[in-house]
């Protein structure tokens, strides 16, 4: 295989996982992975605080969706576009399982 179909391939293959990576169906922990671990590594403290405190700060899902959703300081926003209604719902239940182990 030459290089250029070497190149070719490699790229298909990139836009093929980034789909995926788009994909309706993810889990709130699959979610949490992409969108949130990065800066909250397992929920703690990295750039971003610690989210032990989410159940005090957002004792109700719907103020927490709209952070999630509008972004906070450098946290990014969470549009439909890139995290749909169901997804969003599926990342509020994993948040509120994983501070409820913290607490």
């Amino acid at each position: 295989m030459s290089e250029e179909m070497k190149r070719i391939q490699e790229r298909k293959d990139a836009e093929r996982m980034r789909d995926a990576s788009l994909s309706p169906d993810l889990t709130g922990e699959q979610l949490f992975i992409r969108s949130c671990n990065t800066c909250h590594p397992g929920g703690k403290k990295g750039f971003g605080p610690s989210i032990e405190m989410l159940p005090d700060k957002y004792p109700q899902d719907g103020p927490l969706k709209q952070l999630i959703r509008q972004g906070k300081g450098i946290m990014p926003p969470q549009p439909k576009a890139t995290m749909n209604d169901q997804e969003l719902d599926n990342l509020v239940v994993y948040l509120r399982k994983l501070t409820a182990k913290e607490q």
